[in-house]
């Protein structure tokens, strides 16, 4: 009966996916594609026409996982949406499956996994050309590799999850570069839930092998082409033209953000040393895949800004927060942030419930990623995101929010054993 409620969920979220995707697109889901696609479009096209080396300048902004995907495809872009549907649909099963390693009866866990293909966020973000679905598979795929690292018995099995895990960490975060630190506090995670039951330095380096060997090639790679050892300059772009970019923009009333942005551009031109008359459209383009300088002197002037308008930096970091948690651009807008507020309360009750049984690793380890990438998104990029910044974690969130409904009906029962025990 549950692998046919499992079932019966896959398809529920596979056609309302379709659905979405249909209402947006059209039936022959042909129509232009907005946004960040184009960069992947373009280096798909590079790769196409031989630089199997990635030295476009647009592989420093976008790792090259998907475009390779892209580019296998023949930036089909039907067949590209469609791949990414079933991508993102498959986070359902390994919801479920995260869910019963955590604990969770059979019913839980399948509201778990109904949660997931019901998510407007999800739907919402698996009917689009981007790199969102991949990365978010092998994040999930992660997930439940950790856990399973946190009950293997000897050394080898030990070894062979934590290799598994940071891999799948390190292909995620070469597919969307948000992750890319992530085996820090995972690691740090793995080395705690292992401490009594041994092995925990072997648990530890084991995730942190794979992730910086496949994280260090693709530096090292960045360094020798473009003369920039990060992972990627969007993250200093992001950091410049949208959270200093909003602080600013508050803490000098509101004046107009492309005034504010031409601003910015022009300071750390400025710092270079050049002197231009270019417009603010084409400094950040040229900022956006730059040198080790250029992007020092962009962290600079954004840092600058930060710490010389605190009160406004924290003002849009709340504005973030909203943004990142609940707020949801498009059709999808009113019933996405009902939703999302509905959902967050039934994570905080979920977590508050593990915390109470003293269930401290598997609190820590739905809590950790949710910090990180949240984190993350308010530290960086709070004016350019909405639940889009919180959809990788989205399967942590369920089991959460599975938890939360679990002790809520427990406790309307009056039953005080918890789902864990049932």
């Amino acid at each position: 009966m549950a692998r046919h409620l499992l079932l019966a969920i896959i398809l529920l979220g596979l056609a309302l996916r379709i659905a979405h995707t249909s209402s947006v697109y059209g039936p022959s889901l042909n129509l232009d594609y907005p946004g960040d696609y184009w960069d992947y479009h373009i280096a798909a096209k590079q790769i196409l026409a031989g630089d199997i080396g990635f030295t476009h300048r647009l592989f420093l902004v976008r790792p090259p996982l998907y475009p390779l995907i892209v580019a296998a495809l023949e930036v089909q872009r039907p067949l590209l949406l469609m791949l990414n549907q079933l991508l993102a649909l498959m986070i359902v099963p390994l919801s479920y499956r995260l869910s019963r390693q955590l604990g969770l009866p059979v019913r839980p866990a399948l509201l778990a996994a109904l949660i997931i293909a019901l998510d407007p966020t999800s739907i919402k973000y698996s009917g689009i050309l981007l790199a969102e679905p991949l990365a978010n598979l092998l994040l999930a795929a992660a997930f439940v590799t950790l856990l399973a690292l946190k009950r293997a018995e000897g050394r080898s099995a030990t070894l062979v999850w934590g290799l598994a895990a940071g891999a799948l960490i390190a292909l995620s975060s070469l597919t969307r570069p948000a992750a890319y630190l992530l085996w820090i506090p995972m690691g740090a995670w793995a080395a705690w839930a292992r401490w009594r039951a041994g092995l925990r330095g072997l648990a530890a380096a084991a995730i942190a092998l794979p992730a910086l060997l496949g994280m260090g090639l693709w530096q090292q790679h960045n360094a020798l082409v473009f003369g920039n050892g990060s992972f990627t300059s969007v993250g200093t772009f992001n950091l410049l033209y949208y959270r200093a970019a909003a602080t600013l923009h508050l803490a000098q009333g509101r004046q107009d953000i492309s005034a504010v942005k031409q601003s910015l551009a022009r300071r750390v031109e400025e710092r270079l040393g050049n002197v231009g008359e270019a417009s603010a459209i084409e400094w950040r383009e040229i900022h956006r895949a730059n040198t080790s300088q250029v992007d020092a002197a962009m962290r600079e002037v954004a840092l600058e800004v930060i710490l010389k308008h605190p009160a406004a930096f924290a003002l849009a970091a709340l504005a973030g927060a909203y943004q990142s948690l609940i707020e949801v651009w498009g059709a999808l807008s009113l019933v996405g942030a009902l939703w999302n507020v509905a959902l967050l309360v039934a994570c905080a009750i979920g977590l508050w419930s593990l915390v109470r049984r003293r269930r401290f690793a598997d609190a820590l380890f739905l809590l950790l990623p949710c910090a990180y990438f949240v984190g993350g998104t308010l530290l960086v990029c709070t004016t350019c995101m909405d639940t889009r910044a919180r959809v990788m974690i989205t399967p942590l969130l369920a089991v959460m929010a599975a938890y939360g409904v679990a002790h809520l009906l427990n406790r309307r029962k009056a039953d005080p054993s918890s789902p864990a025990d049932s």
